[in-house]
């Protein structure tokens, strides 16, 4: 090769790395949002970084390989020109399709130091730090790689903007038989009595919504959609605009094929003090027992005027399109006691009522809804004529006692019925002043008008049937006309349905005063008579 080759060979060498070192210039001076997606294991910095001052103490450059998670700390001197006191920090894997994950770090006077825990297993993660400046808007500080060696996959709560100024923070978050056991606190300042707990499966949404207590909250999220990913969004309520907000996200990956019933609560439900523990959001769709718990509490601080002295639950066989009614007494601010699935195999809509003290008219008991699931129930019997329901207290043992003390020595069931029936029409004064004054109490019962002696005429068939149940004898309670409301038993005695009216059985009333004066013509009377009197509309189960 001649010298002139040479000469050209050394200037296109030249040319070549001048040309290379103006590349490298350039891309050392692009800016942050120009770069490629995954930086190598290096910290870049942008401009705004310069603008406020930011610095990092870590990560440095021997911590980019890290064990599920790694410390970030530095520091922001000119803190004050941000709208937010926190930093923005946001992990995307590098090859999983996943959402990129968030975190919030509160500044402490313009430091901050926080551990980053890498969700998603092993493999690179970007990490961008952003900060915001006064107008809302959030820039990127710094970006850099981090290359996570644990391939295990962390179950990490996830926190908004709107979480941390609330001060979110979920104490407990534990996953087991479908369900998410969760506890949080938000901030003292935080002006709202109830969390919005939102669960999602693709584009499946179920909400619940708790009560915060001293600023805590608690309970069983159920995973509704059975096996896979959930997401269980807790949203807190923005005053300004009176919405709920997403505040913070955990991610779950359910292994149960578990079905739950919805748990739907009303405005009530907050207002009237009740605390539900039983009906749960856990409980499963599909119930076998025939016996029902309903458990919670009474908190006194949130009803003051109106304390609750009695749940009111009513369970309707959907199957059917009947209705049977329970009362569950509050005592010392707790209430528990079983009600019962009494139709048989089917459909049950369960619904839990508080009283409604402001309806005016008294000739009834009225009472509000705050809570409603609904079930399908298997492999149970249909005994809608023996078990216990509202006023017909059939298994308590004052009841039952009495019951067998009626009807000892007899062997049918028309002795037994007939003795009932008696027994009650000559034992139970006619209350002629509560019929006149037509007052009515949720507490009217078959236990009451056993221990008063006295009633009217739903306090008689309240009695009569459900000592009749106690001796395992079917009866019901039927309300009508008979020439004003009444009420009056039928009884099933040896496979055959009978009616009997205690009421008019017991004696008569005049100018104002009842007289005791028993007869037997309304046990067991000529039915086509008895219709001629006695106008029959429903069942009370």
């Amino acid at each position: 090769m001649n010298e002139g080759s040479e000469k050209a060979v050394g200037r296109r060498f030249l040319n070549q790395i001048f040309l290379l070192l103006l590349l490298m210039s350039l891309l050392g001076c692009t800016d942050l949002s120009a770069t490629s997606k995954f930086q190598p294991k290096k910290i870049s910095f942008s401009s705004y970084a310069d603008d406020i001052g930011f610095s990092l103490d870590e990560p440095t450059k021997r911590s980019f390989d890290v064990e599920t998670s790694f410390q970030i700390s530095g520091e922001v001197k000119k803190h004050s020109k941000m709208d937010f006191p926190h930093l923005w920090i946001v992990a995307e894997h590098k090859d999983k399709q996943k959402d990129p994950f968030n975190y919030y770090i509160t500044l402490d006077d313009g430091q901050f130091s926080e551990t980053i825990t890498l969700p998603f297993g092993a493999g690179d993660y970007e990490i961008s730090v952003r900060a915001p400046n006064d107008e809302h808007t959030y820039y990127d500080v710094a970006i850099f790689s981090v290359n996570n060696l644990d391939e295990h996959e962390e179950q990490v709560p996830e926190y908004t903007r709107f979480g941390v100024e609330n001060e979110l923070q979920m104490t407990q978050v534990e996953a087991g038989d479908g369900a998410l056991l969760l506890t949080g606190s938000v901030a003292k300042t935080y002006n709202h009595d109830k969390v919005l707990i939102e669960v999602r499966k693709d584009s499946e949404v179920e909400q619940i919504v708790w009560l915060v207590n001293d600023f805590v909250f608690t309970g069983e999220v159920p995973l509704y959609f059975g096996e896979g990913m959930h997401e269980v969004h807790i949203q807190l309520h923005n005053e300004a605009d009176d919405y709920y907000y997403t505040s913070g996200i955990v991610r779950i990956q359910n292994e149960v094929d578990k079905q739950f019933a919805t748990v739907e609560t009303y405005t009530d439900y907050f207002t009237s003090g009740v605390v539900l523990e039983k009906p749960s959001w856990t409980d499963p769709n599909i119930l076998s027992e025939q016996a029902y718990k309903v458990k919670g509490k009474i908190d006194p601080s949130i009803n003051v005027t109106d304390p609750v002295e009695h749940i009111i639950v009513t369970m309707t066989y959907l199957d059917e399109d009947l209705e049977s009614g329970h009362i569950i007494p509050v005592e010392n601010n707790v209430f528990e006691d079983d009600v019962y699935f009494r139709f048989g195999p089917g459909t049950y809509e369960v619904k839990i009522n508080v009283p409604d003290y402001e309806k005016t008219d008294q000739s009834m008991f009225y009472y509000r809804t705050i809570a409603k699931t609904t079930y399908d129930v298997i492999d149970v019997p249909d005994e809608r004529d023996l078990l216990p329901s509202r006023g017909i207290e059939s298994e308590h043992p004052t009841i039952i006692a009495k019951a067998e003390e009626i009807t000892a020595g007899l062997v049918t069931e028309r002795e037994k019925a007939k003795a009932i029936y008696e027994f009650v029409a000559k034992n139970v004064s006619y209350d002629v002043k509560k019929a006149e004054s037509d007052l009515f109490s949720v507490s009217d019962s078959a236990l009451t008008t056993l221990q008063a002696g006295s009633g009217i005429c739903q306090d008689y068939a309240f009695l009569a049937t459900a000592l009749l149940r106690a001796i395992g004898l079917e009866a019901h309670y039927v309300s009508g006309h008979a020439g004003e409301r009444h009420a009056w038993v039928e009884v099933k005695v040896d496979g055959e349905w009978i009616e009997m009216d205690p009421t008019w059985g017991a004696g008569y009333v005049y100018e104002g005063q009842f007289y005791f004066q028993y007869n037997e013509q309304y046990f067991d009377p000529d039915p086509h008579t008895f219709q001629e009197t006695h106008t029959r509309e429903q069942i009370m189960y």
